[in-house]
């Protein structure tokens, strides 16, 4: 039997639906679960090094903690978007906020490397529905011509939570992290009750509606419905089918690569005093880390999703060239970055690299939406975060962590004493250097396939609604 059912109440929530306001409304609780999400994140990050230090593991140590967290979220990230195409999508970013956000109070009473590991693999958990739900729930809310823009926007967020984690993070002392930790879990119970009350459009209701308007028709009433679903591996397979999602797969591995291992150890690469880190205090680390991303991330996210729009008039897979372009250019930028011994020169490259590299955040988002059913849009940011996460960012923080450990003569002693950079940045350019060009050249390449995905996909859809 459907989750859903028509009833008076139905027909309110149709009727705030209609309303041009209550869109927004939803985004705004999206915002903002969006930016808590990525807070609890990065709380850690930011005080990474303090945390290290005070339960005694070195840098290789930040990178396992680090990928705790990634493959518990990529593992769970599959059965989770499976079931939000199945129930109602808000539900299950309610039960996900909550989850995380009692997991994060919990993180304050760790006492040991393995007990920290503990608690990130759970927050992974936590953490795994909301994405998911979450964005097949904003595409039924707003149709194809905005959804790029509206994804950037969303993705605002993220930026913006990056920098508070990383601040709240880097001022924490050995004294006071877990305090951190406390504080920063206990809002979130109130944006999953904000969640639960949301309405849950009907699936693919922004697009149809956008069809009816274009041709100066109302769009007849339904009552909600779940369609039928094919069984979970028939389901994958089909996704997988579709030559656009898997280009957005391929760049993503690679991306999200390098994000991971930038977000994971900036804070503590800018906190090393030999020549190549830059004697940052732990604060200075956290504030001047998160203040980049968001600046320079807001450039780069807002314009890509703009940009992508804007070309989608002209060249049908703009939202995969913008992607590409971003990530080709964004490789010898890192490349300086990473390899300058003057601070001013560091945070000039740093920043173009987040611009360039953010570029991509609201268009790969809208256009994974673009070339899945609607049925099947939370399955198919799913199937592309358990193969992107897997293959890219589960494992990237650790790799980088050995690396630079393998890489200092002493075993170890380096990161004790702050002298760590050479060994971090050598570890850095050596991996994501190559990343970037391979997740550019993917998507100059793979840009062709998506005017004949979004067509296939628009087809089943009109399909779908006539049975």
């Amino acid at each position: 039997m459907s989750d859903f059912s028509p009833s008076s109440s139905a027909k309110t929530g149709a009727t705030k639906q209609a309303s041009s306001s209550y869109p927004m409304y939803v985004f705004w609780v999206m915002f903002g679960i969006s930016f808590l999400n990525y807070l609890d994140r990065n709380v850690l990050t930011g005080a990474a090094t303090t945390i290290a230090l005070d339960l005694h593991f070195g840098v290789d140590g930040i990178g396992y903690i680090a990928s705790a967290f990634l493959v518990a979220y990529t593992l769970c990230t599959i059965p989770m978007g499976l079931w939000a195409d199945r129930v109602k999508r808000k539900n299950i970013v309610a039960i996900c906020v909550a989850i995380w956000s009692v997991i994060t109070a919990l993180t304050a009473f760790s006492f040991s490397f393995i007990s920290l590991f503990f608690f990130r693999m759970l927050l992974g958990v936590g953490e795994a529905g909301y994405f998911p739900a979450g964005t097949a729930l904003m595409s039924d809310y707003f149709n194809r011509e905005k959804r790029s823009r509206v994804m950037s926007w969303w993705s605002v967020a993220q930026l913006v939570g990056i920098l508070v984690g990383f601040a709240i993070g880097g001022a924490l002392t050995s004294g006071t992290w877990r305090l951190g930790f406390l504080f920063t879990g206990i809002p979130g119970l109130i944006l999953a009750y904000l969640a639960w009350k949301l309405h849950e459009p009907r699936r693919n209701q922004a697009d149809e509606e956008e069809t009816f308007e274009s041709i100066g028709a109302t769009r007849p009433d339904k009552p909600f419905a779940i369609p039928a679903m094919p069984h979970p591996f028939a389901q994958m397979r089909d996704l997988l089918r579709i030559k656009t999602l898997v280009v957005l797969i391929v760049m993503q591995i690679f991306s999200f690569f390098v994000l991971s291992v930038a977000i994971v150890f900036l804070p503590t690469f800018l906190q090393q005093n030999d020549m190549y880190g830059h004697g940052l205090t732990s604060g200075q680390a956290g504030l001047f880390s998160g203040g980049v991303i968001v600046l320079a991330g807001l450039i780069g996210t807002v314009f890509g999703g703009y940009l992508a729009d804007w070309l989608s008039h002209r060249h049908p897979g703009s939202r995969i060239l913008v992607c590409g372009i971003g990530f080709l250019l964004s490789a010898p930028a890192f490349a300086l970055s990473v390899t300058v011994n003057s601070f001013m020169l560091f945070a000039l490259f740093f920043v173009v690299t987040t611009i360039l590299i953010t570029l991509y955040t609201g268009p790969s988002t809208a256009a994974t939406q673009d070339v899945a059913p609607a049925a099947l849009r939370a399955s198919a940011v799913a199937v592309s975060l358990l193969i992107a996460h897997m293959l890219g960012d589960a494992f990237s923080p650790t790799l980088v962590g050995v690396l630079a450990q393998s890489f200092d003569p002493t075993g170890g002693t380096h990161f004790i004493h702050h002298i760590a950079g050479h060994d971090l940045a050598y570890a850095m350019l050596i991996t994501c250097t190559p990343a970037l060009v391979i997740a550019g050249l993917v998507g100059l390449f793979g840009a062709r396939w998506m005017k004949a995905d979004v067509a296939a996909a628009q087809e089943q859809d009109q399909l779908a609604a006539a049975a």
